[in-house]
């Protein structure tokens, strides 16, 4: 039997079990080209027989390149922590795969096209493709789409006779990735092989169907990459990125899995949009909609829409394309997770039944694309060509305290495809004059929607949208915000972002990621010092101190300001004394230095004029900690990530992570820090004795959220102070409230009566709240006085007492308190002043509890520094 025949038939089948009241097949009409490899020939099953792994998926990409060299392209786009490889394979006809560079370099002036003259604009809109990405499993446990890539590509390039098709290839690049996230789905096939049962078992609490912590949705270091599209902090991302920058789609289509018991999602989006999505892009996502429902209609599919999934974070796969001019679409298909799943209905859902409706999802978005072709390429070039417009004109990065930080914040912006100027002269505003060196953001520009999502203050939600947010809410239904309602880059890295309402005539200079990136080959110049050298404290300079500690390197740490040779250190500094060190100083530091872009002052006397003095009591010496951290269960696998990623590759700090259920037999002495990520713990009380007197011994215990609400509590007691409910009282006080309320009088209206008597504090849907530091505590040094805090949740912490430690971080008042995003009236009213970040010593130990995960996502720069700070100061405090 041919291979063609066998795909037909194999799908046909799975397509008539689905739907029997119709009979389905997988392309009426066509015909496969037997000299393309099925999927079977190449990985021995079929498709949907079972599980393609990361490698099958490589190989029969390769194979299909090997087939049809003239009508693909096989790119390798990135390599995973895991060294798993990443390819997408482009599909055109042999015509196009032919002038494939002349297309993209097209395709990018294009994209470009501010610099076109209309008719040479016109010009290739009349020649070029329409680009459709495709790009599927960017969760590992989200199987099925994987599958339906390999269909794909094998449709387009195999199928004869075909009308769609033929048009496809005809008018348009088909960018198919297969998967973003081999580990995740690499995770997720070893669980489902380690439970599966002989045949395939649909119960969905069998071990087949029952990841184990963290589950396959996540990256090696357990990454929702889904989040990360202009964070890029991971390599998957990164390349991602990379590759659709390069070919600028029209086209962008995410494709996921949700719970079993749904049906298929494709856009029109819920509700909230992203603010500056345009109406164009708008009506394109309706008549997209519309023809995928009309196919899903002839197919029998269900199917759902403007319900659930939104676009309004800009770091989805949905929205990041989205503010880049592509029209961007998440299909979320009923996950099987397996082979087989028993839904509530009773009917047996396949992983055959997602990939077949992600086939057909993508081939007819692809097909509606290529109908559409000139359309859809010119208004791609007139959204590039006035992206961002509006009363901001340029938005300006100084220099700021740690210059490290500003050149990190504009090689991300470079990185996502922004536009930035370094000024070669100073720059004149209404009240001030910014120097020379100052980035520019200027506006409008291609990317400039992308510029609006990550440098406005703020991204609003429609009026309506939130008044009915807020009758959920006295209901206590849960309200319709899918992710985080803020993410502005200057406020997370604490860097300094102007805007500007007017043209700016400055002479300035393209800058490229290369000119704001530390060269590793470099060194900085450090001329012979007398006494040794200092390091301004900041992030950037922690990252080389912790670098210079583990090459045996002594350094010395003041928190509090002092001055030398009229240089004044604000926020504390680490000094390398030559005394301390070798005759490689020098030489070591300098290329530490370099590495990371810190900043490195000469000292040739240790004689203050103001401050403290390099001899005080105190100045502590600095040690390279040897760090510990709680991994799998109950921690949130998220939270332990960002905590792994942020200490191992933001940082270079290593760190040794251990299963919660394994620290009982770690001999605790040999560490001097223990972290423990958000979750709710439930140690022995012998092991909260070993941990209790580990502290008391001189070691630093940091707990992150959900660890911190659960060492307040009194039979912990760890942390002394409580958190709170909605009303103000401590959480773990028994109540013998009634519905008569606490005084005990009857409720006097109904909306009175149906209040809980003992309630969590109102949730805060992902905001930035500014906080405010104790200047004069270490956990703060390198630190503004004033900094800004990613809040997601309901944690309330009442502050400790004087008596029994330090509120080195409280929420600033009402009126000041948000500083992005959206709070709720009832947690404006309570979080003002309450605990971020909390000190208590314990003996000769500490105890740092942070309220919300300083690690967020690991782009909240600034709380990731306070976090480093706990790791790094507390083994000397």
């Amino acid at each position: 039997m041919t291979s063609r025949l066998l795909l037909a038939l194999s799908l046909a089948a799975f397509l008539h079990l689905s739907a029997p009241a119709q009979k389905l097949e997988f392309a009426p009409g066509a015909q496969y080209d037997a000299r393309i490899p099925s999927l079977k020939q190449i990985a021995g099953h079929d498709f949907g027989q079972r599980v393609t792994t990361p490698e099958e998926i490589i190989r029969y990409l390769k194979a299909l390149n090997e087939a049809a060299p003239d009508r693909t392209r096989l790119i390798k786009y990135a390599e995973t922590w895991e060294g798993r490889e990443l390819y997408a394979i482009v599909i055109a006809n042999a015509g196009r795969i032919a002038r494939l560079d002349e297309i993209k370099s097209g395709l990018r002036r294009l994209a470009n096209p501010g610099s076109l003259a209309p008719s040479d604009a016109e010009r290739l809109i009349k020649d070029l493709p329409v680009v459709v990405a495709l790009v599927h499993g960017v969760h590992g446990n989200e199987i099925s789409s994987g599958e339906a890539a390999l269909a794909e590509a094998y449709h387009l390039l195999a199928a004869q006779n075909d009308a769609t098709v033929d048009l496809i290839r005809r008018e348009a690049i088909v960018i198919i990735d297969p998967m973003q996230n081999p580990d995740g789905r690499a995770r997720f096939i070893f669980q489902n092989l380690l439970g599966q049962a002989a045949t395939p078992d649909s119960e969905p609490a069998s071990a087949e169907h029952d990841e184990p912590w963290p589950g396959g949705r996540s990256n090696h270091y357990l990454f929702d990459l889904n989040r990360d599209w202009f964070a890029q902090t991971q390599p998957e991302s990164q390349g991602r990125v990379k590759l659709l920058l390069e070919w600028a789609p029209q086209v962008v289509v995410d494709l996921h899995e949700m719970g079993g018991d749904s049906t298929y999602y494709f856009p029109p989006s819920a509700e909230p949009p992203n603010p500056h999505m345009t109406k164009t892009q708008g009506a394109w996502l309706e008549a997209f909609g519309q023809a995928n429902a009309a196919r899903f209609d002839e197919r029998g599919f269900a199917y759902f829409n403007r319900e659930v999934f939104d676009a309004f974070y800009p770091g989805y796969g949905v929205s990041w394309p989205m503010a880049q001019g592509a029209v961007g679409m998440t299909f979320e298909m009923a996950s099987a997770r397996g082979l087989a799943y028993r839904r509530q209905d009773g009917a047996t859902l396949t992983y055959l039944d997602g990939a077949v409706r992600h086939f057909t999802s993508a081939m007819t978005t692809a097909a509606t694309a290529a109908r559409n072709r000139e359309k859809m390429l010119r208004d791609f070039a007139e959204f590039r060509r006035n992206a961002g417009a509006g009363t901001t004109k340029a938005y300006l990065l100084p220099i700021g305290n740690d210059a490290g930080q500003t050149l990190r914040l504009v090689r991300t912006l470079i990185n996502n495809g922004v536009i930035v100027r370094r000024a070669d002269e100073p720059i004149k505003l209404d009240a001030r004059t910014l120097p020379a060196g100052t980035f520019i953001v200027p506006l409008p520009q291609p990317a400039g929607m992308l510029v609006r999502n990550l440098l406005d203050p703020q991204a609003p939600m429609s009026d309506e949208f939130l008044k009915r947010q807020e009758i959920r809410r006295q209901k206590r239904l849960p309200d319709q915000i899918y992710d985080t309602t803020a993410w502005n880059m200057p406020m997370l890295y604490d860097v300094e972002c102007v805007g500007v309402e007017r043209e700016l005539n400055v002479k300035a200079s393209a800058v490229d990621a290369a000119a704001v990136t530390p060269s590793v080959n470099s060194e900085t110049a450090l001329a012979d010092a007398i006494v040794g050298y200092a390091l301004p404290w900041n992030a950037t300079s922690a990252a080389a101190v912790i670098e210079a500690l583990q090459n045996g390197l002594r350094a010395r740490f003041l928190s509090q300001p002092f001055t030398i040779a009229g240089r004044r250190f604000a926020k504390g500094a680490a000094v390398f004394r030559v005394s301390d060190n070798g005759g490689d100083l020098k030489s070591s530091l300098a290329a530490i230095a370099a590495r990371h872009g810190a900043e490195v002052v000469k000292l040739d006397s240790a004689f203050v004029s103001e401050g403290t003095s390099l001899g005080s009591n105190q100045v502590v010496a600095l040690k390279s900690p040897k760090v510990l951290l709680a991994w799998d269960a109950p921690t949130n696998s998220l939270s332990a990530g960002w905590a792994r990623y942020v200490l191992e590759r933001r940082y270079g700090q290593p760190v040794t992570a251990v299963r919660v259920n394994s620290l009982n037999r770690v001999d605790l002495r040999r560490y001097d820090v223990l972290i423990l990520p958000s979750g709710v713990y439930a140690f022995s009380a012998d092991s909260l004795r070993r941990i209790k007197d580990w502290v008391a011994a001189g070691g630093t215990l940091i707990t992150i959220a959900e660890a911190s609400r659960w060492a307040a509590r009194e039979n912990v007691g760890l942390l002394d102070t409580r958190t709170e409910l909605r009303d103000g009282a401590p959480e773990t006080e028994s109540s013998g409230a009634s519905a008569k309320g606490e005084s005990g009088r009857t409720p006097a209206t109904f909306n009175q009566a149906i209040q809980p008597a003992r309630e969590q504090p109102e949730l805060t849907p992902g905001a930035i709240l500014r906080v405010r530091l104790d200047e004069d505590h270490w956990l703060s040094s390198g630190a503004d006085v004033e900094i800004q805090a990613l809040v997601e949740g309901t944690r309330v912490f009442t502050p400790i007492k004087l008596d029994r430690g330090r509120n080195v971080g409280i929420y600033a008042t009402g009126d000041r308190i948000l500083a992005s995003g959206l709070i709720w009236d009832a947690a404006k009213e309570q979080l003002p002043q309450k605990a971020f970040l909390i000190h208590q010593p314990m003996g000769q130990g500490h105890v740092i509890a942070f309220a919300e995960d300083p690690n967020y996502r690991a782009y909240a720069e600034m709380t990731q520094f306070l976090f480093i700070n706990a790791v790094l100061l507390g083994v000397a405090y």
